[in-house]
């Protein structure tokens, strides 16, 4: 112990007859500090807590790859969807959802919003429930029935005021009159989003076909399910939906693409591309405040 208190002496003797060297050392040590603290806590926050969804670890994006096309990411489409959902064993629930901007009028005065359309399975794998109102079932996907819309916090209290007695109301989008049946809480976003109204989409199994991949898919995966028996549960899956619905890509095709699973944890989606950028930050950080030997040689404190 008392080496210990010799040595921390005779270091800040040191310290105090270079003071120079010492003001800059302690500066670098706490821009070094301050970086690698700043960018940790953002890849903390980003990359490494789960997803603010029930059972984050389950959550999927349904992607394909088609090397023989020369593509590492083919969207989904809704024959896809719809075999899927008939005819998955990985998956304890598949759905569909894309982002648009789309016309309100009716009100004060016409605007273009935000819009996400989606299947009804989205809200429950996401534990979206709206605070007022319900959420979509599977009768408002269903085509042929009365058109549907929820709003978005934002939107509900901006352009209603945050009236309570909106639901039930029309509101008129792309020119369609559709019953207003909930309301987001407020901080609720979808994935990366903030849309003004969500909108289910309500496809016809009998006008379909294997095609328009154009579309985005979540899926849940099945209690004891991976990723790897996801991708082989959608490789067996991609001749099926060919059989189921005809007239766009064949069973030859899909073999010359060489179309297959390409299923990922869905934090990659939600991330997109600034995750690598933030491990290089982090890396460049640690780096540049991790001196070699050879540089702690040469900064050696002046005697």
């Amino acid at each position: 112990m008392d080496n210990v208190v010799a040595q921390l002496r005779y270091t800040v003797r040191k310290l105090l007859r270079a003071p120079l060297f010492t003001a800059v050392a302690v500066l670098t040590l706490g821009v070094g500090i301050g970086a690698n603290t700043a960018i940790f806590s953002v890849v903390n926050g980003v990359l490494l807590k789960p997803l603010p969804f029930p059972e984050p670890e389950r959550l999927v994006g349904l992607w394909h790859a088609a090397p023989g096309l020369g593509f590492d990411q083919v969207n989904q489409s809704p024959a896809l969807h719809f075999t899927y959902e008939a005819e998955g064993r990985a998956f304890e629930s598949v759905g569909m959802w894309d982002n648009a901007s789309v016309s309100i009028t009716g009100l004060e005065a016409p605007e273009q919003v935000d819009a996400m359309w989606v299947t009804h399975q989205i809200m429950p794998m996401l534990g979206m429930v709206p605070s007022l109102g319900r959420a979509f079932t599977p009768e408002d996907d269903a085509p042929g029935t009365p058109e549907t819309v929820i709003l978005g916090h934002g939107y509900w209290t901006r352009a209603f005021g945050g009236d309570r007695s909106v639901i039930g109301r029309t509101l008129t989008v792309n020119g369609r009159p559709r019953e207003i049946v909930g309301v987001m809480p407020r901080g609720t976003d979808f994935l990366r989003w903030d849309p003004a109204v969500y909108l289910p989409f309500q496809f016809d199994p009998a006008e379909i076909f294997m095609g328009n991949f154009s579309y985005q898919g979540i899926g849940r995966l099945a209690p004891g399910a991976t990723v790897a028996s996801a991708n082989a549960d959608v490789d067996r899956m991609l001749p099926l939906a060919v059989e189921r619905f005809p007239g766009g890509i064949t069973v030859g095709m899909l073999r010359e693409a060489r179309m297959a699973g390409a299923v990922h944890p869905l934090l990659r989606d939600v991330v997109g591309d600034v995750g690598a950028t933030l491990w290089v930050l982090l890396g460049t950080c640690l780096l540049y405040t991790s001196p070699s030997p050879r540089d702690r040689t040469r900064s050696r404190m002046p005697s």
